[in-house]
Order: C-alpha cells, then sequence, then structure tokens
C-alpha cells in the first residue's frame, strides 16, 4: 500500500497486503493481511530470490494469456444486453 516499503532480498508472500508506511527489511520473510513477519531468511534462500522471481514472473505469463481475455468479457455481455434491451 501508499508509503510501504519491501527492501531487496526479502520475501513478501502472494497475496499479502502491506499496511501503509510499513517497512519489510532485506533478509525476512513476510506474509499475510496484513502482512506480519515470519522468519529471518537463510543465505540460501536470498540466493535463490533471484531465480524465484524469474519463475514466478513466467508462471504469471502464462496465466496472463490464458485468462486475460476472458477476464472482462461478462462486461462486453452487459453492453450486448444493454443495447439490445435484454433485461435478464
Amino acid at each position: 500500500m501508499e508509503g510501504s516499503l519491501v527492501e531487496t532480498h526479502s520475501i513478501l508472500e502472494a497475496g499479502s497486503v502491506v499496511p501503509p508506511g510499513r517497512r519489510i527489511p532485506s533478509g525476512e520473510l513476510w506474509a499475510g493481511n496484513p502482512a506480519k513477519f515470519v522468519r529471518a531468511l537463510t543465505h540460501e534462500e536470498t540466493l535463490e530470490i533471484p531465480k524465484l522471481a524469474v519463475a514466478i514472473n513466467d508462471l504469471s505469463r502464462s496465466y496472463c494469456s490464458e485468462f486475460l481475455p476472458y477476464s472482462t468479457v461478462y462486461l462486453e455481455v452487459e453492453k450486448l444486453k444493454k443495447s439490445l434491451g435484454i433485461s435478464i
């Protein structure tokens, strides 16, 4: 959220929400809504962060190409129903 900071070499779990003004320090794992400290990362885990970022990016691209074309179809259906005068 606004004013929050996630430092490098830290991990914020997917779906977590960082409250405004919160700082996630380097070398820590945070998760939850609101995000809370879980544990310190090991040196080996911090070395794996770049590989993890690439893997997550690749996965998000595959999901985006799979689901994005359909995510706003309901809006087009609503426009079509309105233009045809269909109330159902």
